[in-house]
Protein backbone atom coordinates (compact mmCIF):
# COMPACT_ATOMS: atom_id res chain seq x y z
CA UNK A 1 0.00 0.00 0.00
CA UNK A 2 0.87 3.62 -0.99
CA UNK A 3 -0.13 6.75 0.06
CA UNK A 4 1.73 10.37 -0.53
CA UNK A 5 3.04 11.46 2.38
CA UNK A 6 1.95 14.53 4.31
CA UNK A 7 5.02 16.74 3.88
CA UNK A 8 5.35 16.04 0.52
CA UNK A 9 4.53 14.46 -2.94
CA UNK A 10 7.02 11.47 -2.84
CA UNK A 11 5.11 8.33 -2.55
CA UNK A 12 5.66 6.57 1.08
CA UNK A 13 4.69 3.11 2.50
CA UNK A 14 1.71 3.17 4.89
CA UNK A 15 1.91 0.64 7.83
CA UNK A 16 -1.58 -0.71 9.02
CA UNK A 17 -1.19 -3.55 11.76
CA UNK A 18 -3.39 -4.97 14.61
CA UNK A 19 -1.42 -6.21 17.52
CA UNK A 20 -2.82 -9.33 19.79
CA UNK A 21 -0.84 -8.83 23.10
CA UNK A 22 0.10 -12.91 25.02
CA UNK A 23 1.58 -13.54 28.22
CA UNK A 24 5.49 -13.00 28.47
CA UNK A 25 5.77 -16.94 28.55
CA UNK A 26 3.67 -17.61 25.61
CA UNK A 27 4.81 -16.29 22.39
CA UNK A 28 7.89 -18.71 22.33
CA UNK A 29 5.64 -21.20 21.84
CA UNK A 30 2.34 -20.11 20.55
CA UNK A 31 3.65 -21.33 17.13
CA UNK A 32 2.93 -24.74 17.98
CA UNK A 33 -1.08 -23.77 18.76
CA UNK A 34 -3.02 -25.79 16.26
CA UNK A 35 -4.45 -21.89 14.96
CA UNK A 36 -1.23 -20.76 14.28
CA UNK A 37 -0.35 -24.52 12.44
CA UNK A 38 -3.14 -24.56 10.41
CA UNK A 39 -2.37 -20.81 9.41
CA UNK A 40 1.24 -21.49 8.20
CA UNK A 41 0.04 -24.16 6.28
CA UNK A 42 -2.29 -22.33 4.57
CA UNK A 43 0.47 -19.86 3.85
CA UNK A 44 0.56 -19.39 -0.28
CA UNK A 45 3.28 -16.17 -0.56
CA UNK A 46 6.53 -17.18 -0.14
CA UNK A 47 9.20 -14.31 0.79
CA UNK A 48 12.18 -13.38 -1.34
CA UNK A 49 15.32 -15.28 -0.21
CA UNK A 50 18.00 -12.75 0.93
CA UNK A 51 20.57 -13.03 3.17
CA UNK A 52 18.25 -12.88 6.35
CA UNK A 53 17.73 -15.89 8.44
CA UNK A 54 15.46 -18.71 6.94
CA UNK A 55 13.66 -21.05 9.67
CA UNK A 56 12.89 -24.26 9.59
CA UNK A 57 9.73 -24.11 8.01
CA UNK A 58 11.34 -23.20 4.64
CA UNK A 59 10.87 -19.97 2.41
CA UNK A 60 6.99 -19.72 3.61
CA UNK A 61 8.25 -18.68 7.00
CA UNK A 62 11.61 -16.13 8.25
CA UNK A 63 12.75 -15.92 12.01
CA UNK A 64 14.81 -13.57 12.61
CA UNK A 65 16.99 -11.54 15.84
CA UNK A 66 16.01 -8.38 15.60
CA UNK A 67 18.27 -5.69 17.17
CA UNK A 68 16.39 -2.12 16.87
CA UNK A 69 17.72 1.25 18.64
CA UNK A 70 15.47 4.23 19.02
CA UNK A 71 16.70 7.55 18.16
CA UNK A 72 15.36 10.98 19.89
CA UNK A 73 15.99 14.02 20.99
CA UNK A 74 16.73 15.42 24.75
CA UNK A 75 13.49 17.31 24.44
CA UNK A 76 11.66 13.94 22.73
CA UNK A 77 10.74 16.18 19.75
CA UNK A 78 9.95 13.24 17.58
CA UNK A 79 7.98 11.35 20.25
CA UNK A 80 6.05 14.49 21.23
CA UNK A 81 4.38 14.49 17.53
CA UNK A 82 3.49 10.72 17.11
CA UNK A 83 6.93 9.80 15.32
CA UNK A 84 9.20 7.17 15.88
CA UNK A 85 12.72 7.19 13.73
CA UNK A 86 14.66 3.49 14.49
CA UNK A 87 17.51 1.91 12.84
CA UNK A 88 17.25 -1.86 12.96
CA UNK A 89 20.10 -4.71 12.08
CA UNK A 90 18.56 -7.44 9.90
CA UNK A 91 21.20 -10.08 9.06
CA UNK A 92 24.45 -7.96 8.16
CA UNK A 93 21.97 -4.67 6.74
CA UNK A 94 21.00 -1.72 8.74
CA UNK A 95 17.39 -0.48 7.89
CA UNK A 96 16.76 2.59 9.00
CA UNK A 97 13.07 4.04 9.56
CA UNK A 98 11.16 7.10 10.17
CA UNK A 99 7.03 6.65 10.89
CA UNK A 100 4.56 9.31 11.39
CA UNK A 101 1.06 8.52 12.03
CA UNK A 102 -1.14 8.35 9.52
CA UNK A 103 -5.72 8.38 8.91
CA UNK A 104 -6.02 4.55 8.50
CA UNK A 105 -8.49 1.93 9.53
CA UNK A 106 -10.54 2.82 12.76
CA UNK A 107 -8.37 0.80 15.69
CA UNK A 108 -5.53 -0.26 13.36
CA UNK A 109 -2.03 1.27 14.26
CA UNK A 110 -1.71 3.00 10.70
CA UNK A 111 1.67 4.71 10.03
CA UNK A 112 3.95 6.68 6.91
CA UNK A 113 6.88 4.54 6.64
CA UNK A 114 9.96 6.36 4.64
CA UNK A 115 12.26 3.18 4.84
CA UNK A 116 16.13 3.63 3.65
CA UNK A 117 19.39 0.89 4.30
CA UNK A 118 22.17 2.51 5.77
CA UNK A 119 25.85 1.16 6.51
CA UNK A 120 26.06 2.42 10.00
CA UNK A 121 23.87 2.29 13.06
CA UNK A 122 23.73 5.76 13.55
CA UNK A 123 20.74 7.36 11.86
CA UNK A 124 21.65 9.12 8.41
CA UNK A 125 19.76 12.13 7.45
CA UNK A 126 20.48 12.08 3.89
CA UNK A 127 18.81 8.60 3.89
CA UNK A 128 15.18 9.99 4.03
CA UNK A 129 13.97 10.22 0.18
CA UNK A 130 11.84 13.17 1.08
CA UNK A 131 13.25 17.30 0.57
CA UNK A 132 10.23 18.32 2.68
CA UNK A 133 10.79 16.02 6.08
CA UNK A 134 14.99 16.61 5.52
CA UNK A 135 13.82 20.09 5.54
CA UNK A 136 11.55 20.29 8.55
CA UNK A 137 13.74 17.95 10.49
CA UNK A 138 17.02 20.60 9.93
CA UNK A 139 14.94 23.32 10.88
CA UNK A 140 14.36 21.88 14.35
CA UNK A 141 17.78 20.51 14.75
CA UNK A 142 16.69 17.20 14.86
CA UNK A 143 19.79 15.36 13.35
CA UNK A 144 22.66 17.28 15.59
CA UNK A 145 20.59 16.55 18.80
CA UNK A 146 19.87 12.60 18.43
CA UNK A 147 20.60 10.51 21.24
CA UNK A 148 19.89 6.85 21.49
CA UNK A 149 16.34 6.46 23.69
CA UNK A 150 15.86 2.73 24.27
CA UNK A 151 16.24 -0.41 22.36
CA UNK A 152 14.55 -3.53 21.37
CA UNK A 153 15.74 -7.07 21.37
CA UNK A 154 13.29 -9.26 19.98
CA UNK A 155 12.69 -12.56 17.79
CA UNK A 156 10.82 -12.79 15.25
CA UNK A 157 9.02 -15.66 13.32
CA UNK A 158 6.46 -14.36 10.16
CA UNK A 159 4.74 -15.45 7.30
CA UNK A 160 2.32 -14.41 4.83
CA UNK A 161 -1.32 -15.76 3.97
CA UNK A 162 -4.29 -14.34 1.37
CA UNK A 163 -7.03 -13.70 2.87
CA UNK A 164 -10.17 -12.59 1.14
CA UNK A 165 -8.25 -11.05 -1.59
CA UNK A 166 -5.64 -9.40 0.80
CA UNK A 167 -2.56 -9.93 1.88
CA UNK A 168 -1.35 -10.20 5.35
CA UNK A 169 1.64 -10.57 7.37
CA UNK A 170 1.60 -12.06 10.36
CA UNK A 171 4.73 -11.92 12.60
CA UNK A 172 4.92 -13.31 16.50
CA UNK A 173 7.19 -11.20 18.31
CA UNK A 174 8.83 -12.28 21.93
CA UNK A 175 12.09 -10.69 23.53
CA UNK A 176 12.17 -6.97 25.39
CA UNK A 177 12.64 -3.31 25.37
CA UNK A 178 15.30 -2.20 27.03
CA UNK A 179 15.87 1.28 28.44
CA UNK A 180 17.48 2.87 31.62
CA UNK A 181 18.59 -0.25 33.11
CA UNK A 182 14.41 -1.28 32.66
CA UNK A 183 13.22 -4.41 31.08
CA UNK A 184 9.48 -4.87 29.44
CA UNK A 185 8.71 -7.86 27.88
CA UNK A 186 7.78 -8.21 23.93
CA UNK A 187 5.40 -10.65 23.67
CA UNK A 188 3.04 -10.22 20.67
CA UNK A 189 1.33 -11.26 17.24
CA UNK A 190 1.54 -8.55 14.20
CA UNK A 191 -0.87 -8.99 11.78
CA UNK A 192 0.05 -6.20 9.04
CA UNK A 193 -2.25 -5.69 6.22
CA UNK A 194 0.20 -5.82 3.02
CA UNK A 195 -2.71 -4.88 0.53
CA UNK A 196 -6.38 -5.57 0.22
CA UNK A 197 -9.25 -4.69 2.25
CA UNK A 198 -8.96 -4.50 6.25
CA UNK A 199 -12.05 -6.22 6.73
CA UNK A 200 -9.95 -9.30 6.38
CA UNK A 201 -7.56 -8.09 9.11
CA UNK A 202 -10.20 -7.32 11.25
CA UNK A 203 -11.58 -11.12 10.64
CA UNK A 204 -8.27 -13.03 10.84
CA UNK A 205 -7.43 -11.01 14.43
CA UNK A 206 -11.21 -12.38 15.19
CA UNK A 207 -10.28 -15.42 14.96
CA UNK A 208 -7.01 -15.64 16.19
CA UNK A 209 -7.79 -14.23 19.33
CA UNK A 210 -10.90 -16.00 20.22
CA UNK A 211 -9.00 -19.03 19.44
CA UNK A 212 -6.13 -18.22 21.22
CA UNK A 213 -8.03 -17.10 24.43
CA UNK A 214 -8.87 -21.46 25.03
CA UNK A 215 -5.18 -21.75 26.06
CA UNK A 216 -4.25 -18.09 27.82
CA UNK A 217 -5.39 -14.81 27.84
CA UNK A 218 -5.25 -12.42 24.77
CA UNK A 219 -5.74 -8.34 24.72
CA UNK A 220 -5.85 -5.88 21.62
CA UNK A 221 -2.92 -4.02 21.48
CA UNK A 222 -3.03 0.03 21.84
CA UNK A 223 0.48 0.52 21.91
CA UNK A 224 3.17 0.69 19.32
CA UNK A 225 6.71 -0.76 20.79
CA UNK A 226 8.05 2.73 20.28
CA UNK A 227 5.63 4.32 22.73
CA UNK A 228 6.25 1.58 25.24
CA UNK A 229 9.98 2.30 24.86
CA UNK A 230 9.48 5.98 25.73
CA UNK A 231 7.72 5.24 28.52
CA UNK A 232 9.67 2.51 29.80
CA UNK A 233 12.67 5.00 29.69
CA UNK A 234 10.68 8.02 31.33
CA UNK A 235 9.94 5.65 33.57
CA UNK A 236 6.36 6.57 33.55
CA UNK A 237 3.72 4.44 35.12
CA UNK A 238 -0.22 3.86 33.64
CA UNK A 239 -2.18 6.73 34.21
CA UNK A 240 -6.22 7.75 34.17
CA UNK A 241 -6.93 9.45 31.10
CA UNK A 242 -10.17 11.76 30.65
CA UNK A 243 -11.92 12.15 27.35
CA UNK A 244 -9.91 14.31 24.61
CA UNK A 245 -11.90 17.06 23.25
CA UNK A 246 -13.91 16.67 20.05
CA UNK A 247 -13.55 19.28 17.56
CA UNK A 248 -15.94 18.35 14.09
CA UNK A 249 -15.66 20.42 11.38
CA UNK A 250 -18.85 22.64 10.19
CA UNK A 251 -19.20 21.03 7.27
CA UNK A 252 -18.80 17.33 8.18
CA UNK A 253 -21.27 14.49 7.38
CA UNK A 254 -23.44 13.09 10.02
CA UNK A 255 -21.82 9.55 9.47
CA UNK A 256 -18.48 10.54 9.58
CA UNK A 257 -19.32 12.51 12.74
CA UNK A 258 -20.36 9.19 14.09
CA UNK A 259 -17.24 7.59 13.26
CA UNK A 260 -15.14 10.32 15.06
CA UNK A 261 -17.28 10.58 18.20
CA UNK A 262 -17.15 6.61 18.34
CA UNK A 263 -13.49 6.71 17.95
CA UNK A 264 -12.89 9.20 20.33
CA UNK A 265 -14.95 7.03 23.09
CA UNK A 266 -12.98 4.03 21.99
CA UNK A 267 -9.30 5.93 22.47
CA UNK A 268 -10.98 7.09 25.99
CA UNK A 269 -11.62 3.03 26.94
CA UNK A 270 -8.40 2.06 25.33
CA UNK A 271 -6.12 4.40 26.80
CA UNK A 272 -7.66 3.46 30.65
CA UNK A 273 -7.32 -0.44 30.19
CA UNK A 274 -3.36 -0.20 31.52
CA UNK A 275 -4.18 2.15 34.16
CA UNK A 276 -7.58 -0.13 35.28
CA UNK A 277 -4.92 -3.60 35.24
CA UNK A 278 -1.22 -2.18 36.52
CA UNK A 279 -2.75 0.45 39.40
CA UNK A 280 -5.36 0.76 42.17
CA UNK A 281 -6.01 3.93 41.12
CA UNK A 282 -10.01 4.81 41.45
CA UNK A 283 -10.23 7.11 38.44
CA UNK A 284 -9.54 4.48 36.39
CA UNK A 285 -12.09 2.21 36.43
CA UNK A 286 -14.06 5.69 36.79
CA UNK A 287 -12.80 7.01 33.29
CA UNK A 288 -13.13 3.64 31.90
CA UNK A 289 -17.10 3.61 33.06
CA UNK A 290 -17.15 6.69 31.74
CA UNK A 291 -16.32 5.69 28.19
CA UNK A 292 -18.76 3.01 28.21
CA UNK A 293 -21.26 5.46 29.12
CA UNK A 294 -20.78 7.81 26.56
CA UNK A 295 -20.70 5.21 24.08
CA UNK A 296 -24.19 4.19 25.15
CA UNK A 297 -25.06 7.25 24.77
CA UNK A 298 -24.02 8.02 21.68
CA UNK A 299 -25.74 4.39 20.32
CA UNK A 300 -28.80 6.13 21.80
CA UNK A 301 -28.22 9.92 20.00
CA UNK A 302 -27.25 7.66 16.31
CA UNK A 303 -30.07 5.18 17.03
CA UNK A 304 -32.19 5.41 13.76
CA UNK A 305 -29.29 5.55 12.07
CA UNK A 306 -27.70 2.60 13.22
CA UNK A 307 -28.87 -1.26 12.26
CA UNK A 308 -30.44 -3.16 14.06
CA UNK A 309 -28.13 -6.08 14.43
CA UNK A 310 -25.28 -3.64 14.97
CA UNK A 311 -26.78 -1.82 17.13
CA UNK A 312 -28.08 -4.74 19.52
CA UNK A 313 -24.47 -6.55 19.32
CA UNK A 314 -23.12 -3.13 20.80
CA UNK A 315 -25.68 -2.72 23.18
CA UNK A 316 -25.76 -6.33 24.50
CA UNK A 317 -22.07 -6.21 24.93
CA UNK A 318 -21.67 -2.75 26.28
CA UNK A 319 -24.27 -4.00 29.08
CA UNK A 320 -22.07 -6.62 30.06
CA UNK A 321 -19.04 -4.61 30.00
CA UNK A 322 -20.63 -2.09 32.38
CA UNK A 323 -21.89 -4.67 34.78
CA UNK A 324 -18.11 -5.69 35.35
CA UNK A 325 -17.12 -2.99 35.72
CA UNK A 326 -20.46 -1.25 38.11
CA UNK A 327 -19.32 -2.66 41.70
CA UNK A 328 -16.03 -1.81 41.55
CA UNK A 329 -16.61 1.82 40.50
CA UNK A 330 -20.01 1.74 43.27
CA UNK A 331 -17.73 0.46 46.16
CA UNK A 332 -15.56 3.11 45.17
CA UNK A 333 -17.63 5.74 45.73
CA UNK A 334 -19.61 4.60 48.36
CA UNK A 335 -16.14 3.71 51.00
CA UNK A 336 -15.10 6.96 49.88
CA UNK A 337 -17.63 9.21 49.79
CA UNK A 338 -20.11 7.82 52.75
CA UNK A 339 -18.17 5.08 54.48
CA UNK A 340 -14.87 6.98 55.05
CA UNK A 341 -16.61 10.58 55.65
CA UNK A 342 -19.03 8.54 58.49
CA UNK A 343 -16.28 7.61 59.79
CA UNK A 344 -14.28 10.56 60.93
CA UNK A 345 -17.39 12.31 62.26
CA UNK A 346 -18.25 9.43 64.25
CA UNK A 347 -15.16 8.12 65.93
CA UNK A 348 -15.85 4.90 67.89
CA UNK A 349 -18.48 3.78 66.69
CA UNK A 350 -18.64 0.38 67.46
CA UNK A 351 -18.18 -2.30 64.52
CA UNK A 352 -17.75 0.30 61.65
CA UNK A 353 -14.07 0.01 61.02
CA UNK A 354 -15.93 -3.91 60.38
CA UNK A 355 -18.15 -2.34 57.72
CA UNK A 356 -15.56 -0.37 56.21
CA UNK A 357 -13.06 -3.29 56.32
CA UNK A 358 -15.76 -6.05 54.65
CA UNK A 359 -16.56 -3.22 51.82
CA UNK A 360 -12.91 -2.65 51.05
CA UNK A 361 -12.53 -7.01 50.76
CA UNK A 362 -15.89 -6.25 48.14
CA UNK A 363 -14.19 -4.03 46.57
CA UNK A 364 -10.61 -5.69 45.51
CA UNK A 365 -12.66 -8.62 44.16
CA UNK A 366 -14.58 -5.91 42.06
CA UNK A 367 -11.79 -5.05 40.69
CA UNK A 368 -10.61 -8.37 39.88
CA UNK A 369 -13.50 -8.99 38.41
CA UNK A 370 -12.63 -5.66 36.20
CA UNK A 371 -9.59 -7.00 35.30
CA UNK A 372 -10.48 -10.31 33.81
CA UNK A 373 -13.36 -8.36 31.59
CA UNK A 374 -10.14 -6.61 30.39
CA UNK A 375 -8.86 -10.02 29.45
CA UNK A 376 -11.94 -12.04 28.54
CA UNK A 377 -12.31 -13.29 25.15
CA UNK A 378 -15.67 -11.10 24.87
CA UNK A 379 -13.93 -7.93 25.12
CA UNK A 380 -11.34 -8.34 22.39
CA UNK A 381 -14.24 -9.91 20.28
CA UNK A 382 -16.61 -6.49 20.95
CA UNK A 383 -13.27 -4.50 20.03
CA UNK A 384 -12.09 -6.02 17.23
CA UNK A 385 -15.87 -6.30 15.50
CA UNK A 386 -16.49 -2.42 16.78
CA UNK A 387 -13.68 -1.13 14.91
CA UNK A 388 -14.68 -3.81 11.43
CA UNK A 389 -17.95 -1.84 11.55
CA UNK A 390 -16.71 1.32 11.88
CA UNK A 391 -14.38 0.89 8.97
CA UNK A 392 -16.54 -0.91 6.76
CA UNK A 393 -19.75 1.00 7.60
CA UNK A 394 -21.28 -2.13 8.41
CA UNK A 395 -22.82 -0.26 11.04
CA UNK A 396 -25.34 1.92 8.73
CA UNK A 397 -29.25 1.15 8.20
CA UNK A 398 -29.40 1.06 4.65
CA UNK A 399 -32.77 3.17 5.19
CA UNK A 400 -30.81 6.00 6.57
CA UNK A 401 -28.41 6.36 3.36
CA UNK A 402 -29.40 10.29 2.94
CA UNK A 403 -29.71 11.40 6.73
CA UNK A 404 -26.04 9.65 7.11
CA UNK A 405 -24.71 11.63 3.97
CA UNK A 406 -26.39 15.03 4.73
CA UNK A 407 -24.59 17.85 6.87
CA UNK A 408 -24.48 16.90 10.76
CA UNK A 409 -25.98 20.00 11.56
CA UNK A 410 -29.12 19.47 10.49
CA UNK A 411 -28.95 16.39 12.66
CA UNK A 412 -27.52 17.78 15.38
CA UNK A 413 -30.12 20.93 15.89
CA UNK A 414 -33.13 18.23 15.51
CA UNK A 415 -31.56 16.05 18.19
CA UNK A 416 -30.72 18.89 20.84
CA UNK A 417 -33.84 20.61 20.54
CA UNK A 418 -35.62 17.66 21.05
CA UNK A 419 -33.80 16.45 23.97
CA UNK A 420 -33.92 19.58 25.53
CA UNK A 421 -37.59 19.95 25.39
CA UNK A 422 -38.00 16.53 27.25
CA UNK A 423 -35.43 17.69 29.83
CA UNK A 424 -37.31 20.90 30.40
CA UNK A 425 -40.94 18.91 30.82
CA UNK A 426 -39.81 16.94 33.93
CA UNK A 427 -37.13 19.24 34.90
CA UNK A 428 -39.75 22.30 35.06
CA UNK A 429 -41.90 20.02 37.98
CA UNK A 430 -38.77 19.37 40.00
CA UNK A 431 -40.20 20.48 43.11
CA UNK A 432 -43.40 17.46 43.12
CA UNK A 433 -41.16 14.80 41.45
CA UNK A 434 -40.60 11.70 43.79
CA UNK A 435 -37.36 10.77 44.02
CA UNK A 436 -37.47 7.37 41.37
CA UNK A 437 -38.45 10.83 38.81
CA UNK A 438 -35.78 13.23 40.20
CA UNK A 439 -33.20 10.26 39.35
CA UNK A 440 -34.82 9.85 35.40
CA UNK A 441 -34.33 13.60 35.53
CA UNK A 442 -30.32 13.13 36.08
CA UNK A 443 -30.12 10.28 33.40
CA UNK A 444 -31.70 12.65 31.18
CA UNK A 445 -29.66 15.50 31.80
CA UNK A 446 -26.80 12.77 31.49
CA UNK A 447 -27.43 11.57 27.94
CA UNK A 448 -28.38 15.73 27.10
CA UNK A 449 -24.89 16.35 28.31
CA UNK A 450 -23.19 13.62 26.55
CA UNK A 451 -24.73 14.75 23.38
CA UNK A 452 -23.96 18.44 23.60
CA UNK A 453 -20.26 17.23 24.20
CA UNK A 454 -20.25 15.49 21.28
CA UNK A 455 -22.01 18.55 18.96
CA UNK A 456 -20.35 21.72 20.76
CA UNK A 457 -17.95 22.32 18.52
CA UNK A 458 -19.79 23.17 15.86
CA UNK A 459 -21.07 26.37 17.59
CA UNK A 460 -20.30 29.29 19.86
CA UNK A 461 -17.79 27.78 21.96
CA UNK A 462 -19.19 30.30 24.96
CA UNK A 463 -22.43 29.42 24.82
CA UNK A 464 -21.98 25.68 24.73
CA UNK A 465 -19.28 25.89 27.69
CA UNK A 466 -22.23 27.34 29.88
CA UNK A 467 -24.67 25.20 28.92
CA UNK A 468 -22.72 21.73 29.42
CA UNK A 469 -21.47 23.46 32.34
CA UNK A 470 -24.98 23.77 33.80
CA UNK A 471 -25.70 20.28 32.89
CA UNK A 472 -23.23 19.01 34.59
CA UNK A 473 -24.34 20.70 37.76
CA UNK A 474 -27.72 19.06 37.28
CA UNK A 475 -25.57 15.68 37.57
CA UNK A 476 -23.79 16.69 40.26
CA UNK A 477 -26.86 17.69 42.83
CA UNK A 478 -28.72 15.00 42.05
CA UNK A 479 -25.79 12.97 42.31
CA UNK A 480 -26.68 11.33 45.77
CA UNK A 481 -29.64 10.08 44.90
CA UNK A 482 -27.96 7.62 42.40
CA UNK A 483 -25.42 6.93 44.89
CA UNK A 484 -28.22 5.80 47.77
CA UNK A 485 -30.16 4.25 44.99
CA UNK A 486 -26.79 2.00 44.32
CA UNK A 487 -25.57 1.68 47.71
CA UNK A 488 -28.58 0.12 49.11
CA UNK A 489 -28.01 -2.82 46.84
CA UNK A 490 -24.59 -3.05 48.19
CA UNK A 491 -25.33 -2.26 51.77
CA UNK A 492 -27.46 -5.37 52.32
CA UNK A 493 -24.68 -7.32 50.51
CA UNK A 494 -22.43 -6.31 52.61
CA UNK A 495 -24.48 -6.49 56.06
CA UNK A 496 -25.30 -10.01 55.38
CA UNK A 497 -21.09 -10.32 54.85
CA UNK A 498 -21.01 -9.27 58.84
CA UNK A 499 -23.63 -11.27 60.25
CA UNK A 500 -21.84 -14.62 58.14
CA UNK A 501 -18.10 -13.45 58.15
CA UNK A 502 -17.44 -11.29 60.97
CA UNK A 503 -19.64 -12.97 63.25
CA UNK A 504 -21.54 -9.60 64.08
CA UNK A 505 -25.24 -9.76 65.54
CA UNK A 506 -27.59 -9.39 62.72
CA UNK A 507 -29.27 -6.04 65.25
CA UNK A 508 -25.60 -4.53 65.22
CA UNK A 509 -25.20 -4.98 61.36
CA UNK A 510 -28.77 -3.43 61.18
CA UNK A 511 -27.93 -0.43 63.45
CA UNK A 512 -24.66 0.37 60.81
CA UNK A 513 -26.92 0.29 57.79
CA UNK A 514 -29.57 2.64 59.47
CA UNK A 515 -26.62 5.14 59.88
CA UNK A 516 -25.44 4.91 56.30
CA UNK A 517 -28.93 4.80 55.35
CA UNK A 518 -29.70 7.88 57.53
CA UNK A 519 -26.52 9.66 56.57
CA UNK A 520 -27.25 9.70 52.69
CA UNK A 521 -31.06 10.72 53.32
CA UNK A 522 -29.61 14.04 55.44
CA UNK A 523 -27.19 13.96 52.12
CA UNK A 524 -30.58 14.23 49.24
CA UNK A 525 -32.63 16.59 51.44
CA UNK A 526 -29.86 19.09 51.46
CA UNK A 527 -29.55 17.80 47.82
CA UNK A 528 -32.63 18.30 47.04
CA UNK A 529 -33.35 21.96 48.76
CA UNK A 530 -30.85 23.52 46.50
CA UNK A 531 -31.72 21.92 43.29
CA UNK A 532 -34.14 24.91 42.68
CA UNK A 533 -31.11 27.50 41.96
CA UNK A 534 -29.40 24.84 39.99
CA UNK A 535 -32.40 24.29 37.77
CA UNK A 536 -33.07 28.13 37.65
CA UNK A 537 -29.39 28.44 36.41
CA UNK A 538 -30.17 25.54 33.56
CA UNK A 539 -33.54 26.97 32.45
CA UNK A 540 -31.91 30.52 31.79
CA UNK A 541 -29.36 29.02 29.57
CA UNK A 542 -29.30 30.15 25.91
CA UNK A 543 -30.01 26.90 23.45
CA UNK A 544 -26.47 27.11 22.00
CA UNK A 545 -27.61 25.31 19.19
CA UNK A 546 -30.28 27.49 17.54
CA UNK A 547 -28.17 31.00 18.76
CA UNK A 548 -30.97 32.02 21.55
Amino acid sequence: MVRAGEFGQVLMAVETELKLLLPPGAAAGVLRRPVLRSLLESATIPFPINDTEIGTQGPMMQRNKLHTTYFDTPDKWLAKRGMALRVRRVGRKYIQTLKAPAVGAAGTQTYLEVEAEIKRPQPELQAIDDEAIRRRLSRADIWNRLQPAFETRFQRAHFMLEREGSAIEVAVDHGDILAEGRRSPIAEIELELKGGSARALFDLAEQLALQLAEDYPVRLGNETKAARGFALAEGLQPVPHKAAAIDLAKDITTEDAFICIVRNCLDQLRANEAAVLKTEDDEAIHQFRVALRRLRAIASTFRDLIDDEAHAMLSIDLRWLQRQFGPARDLDVLIGDTLLPIQNRMLGQAGFEHLIETASIARAEARRTAHLAIENPRYVAMLIQLYRHLYVGGWRRASARARLSAPLMDFAGVLLQSRHKRLIRLGERHEKLPEPELHRLRILAKKMRYAAEAFHSLYRAKHAKRYISALAAIQDRLGSLNDAFVSRQLLNALVHRLVLEHGMAPADANLLQGLVLGWQAARIDRDVSEFRDVWRDFATQRRFWNGD
